[in-house]
Formats: C-alpha cells, structure tokens, sequence
C-alpha cells in the first residue's frame, strides 16, 4: 500500500526537531500527530509565524507517535511511502523508531520522491494545493494528489516500489 507523508519540523545545523507528521493511505486512512517536545527555542520566525499557529496542541512523545504510526501501518506486508522534496520528512519520520536499521521491519529504507518523478518526466506543473500549507496531513493530501496527477501521465511509474536496504545482510541478520 501506497502511503504519501509529510512533517513539519525546526530545522536547525546537525539536527531536525520534529514538530507534526501526516500521513495519507492509500485506502483512504489518514494519521496526524503533533509532538509535544518539540524544542520552540531553536525555531525560525517563519515557523513560528506559518507552522506554530495550525497546531492543535494535541503533542505527544515521539516515541508514542512512532507506535502510533506502527499500528497504522502494522497490517501492511510492502509499505511504500512518498512524499514531495522529502529527505528531511523522511529523516525526521525514521527517527520516530531509532536510527535506520530500527524502522519497523516491514519499512523501505527510503521514501520515494514526486518531485524527483515530476522532473524525470519533463518537470509538469504539478496541481495546485488548495487550503491550508505548511500542515503535515493537509501537505501529505496534496502530495497524494501530486502523485496521481503524475500517475495519469506515467502509469507504470505509479506503481514503483521501494524494497531492500543499503545494508541487506544488517536487515537479515534482525530478522533471526
């Protein structure tokens, strides 16, 4: 299954401070969840003034998010998740279950990128996002919508899959 995310975080030198993740199913579920050690200290004016604001204020731990996002996606034998210029959503998304060998043992070691789709495809205006920004779960919406419009241009590519690790015998020996 086919799950499009995406974060909102404090993005500092070394380090990303998540703040809200939003995940999008492909059957139609969705997921959000706020941190609640979020460190507002080291935030820029600009999320302060965009992102702080279309929070509801329903923090948890992010060790509790990272179980929540488990349950969510626990009955899924091949997740593969998408997200739109997503290496710093994927980066503070792993870091939800530990480094990158201690994601959930059926979890891709990367996300895929629309945006890199797009460009391979000649680089088409994508639709235009509608409503709230700058909001994990109404982000991860219009990424979902992103990729079906690339999806009528490129079926096939609509069904890419990310499987494997970097490190494959790591992934194995966990699996004893």
């Amino acid at each position: 299954m086919k799950y499009w995310i995406d974060t909102e975080f404090v993005e500092r030198p070394y380090t990303i401070d998540l703040i809200s993740v939003g995940l999008v199913a492909e059957d139609g579920r969705e997921f959000y969840a706020e941190s609640s050690e979020v460190d507002w200290t080291k935030a820029n004016e600009w999320t302060l003034q965009t992102v702080r604001p279309q929070l509801d204020g329903s923090g948890m731990a992010r060790e509790e998010i990272g179980y929540a996002i488990r349950r969510f996606v626990d009955k899924d034998a091949h997740p593969v998740f998408w997200g739109y210029f997503p290496a710093y959503d994927w980066v503070a998304f792993a870091w939800l279950f530990g480094d990158m060998n201690e994601l959930p043992f059926r979890f891709p070691q990367l996300c895929l990128d629309v945006k890199q789709w797009a460009i391979e495809l000649g680089d088409p205006a994508l639709p235009q996002q509608v409503g709230a920004r700058h909001h994990a779960l109404a982000d991860a919406r219009w990424t979902k919508d992103a990729w079906a419009y690339l999806a009528t241009l490129h079926p096939a590519g609509a069904a890419r899959r990310c499987e494997g690790s970097k490190y494959p015998d790591q992934r194995a020996a966990k699996m004893v």
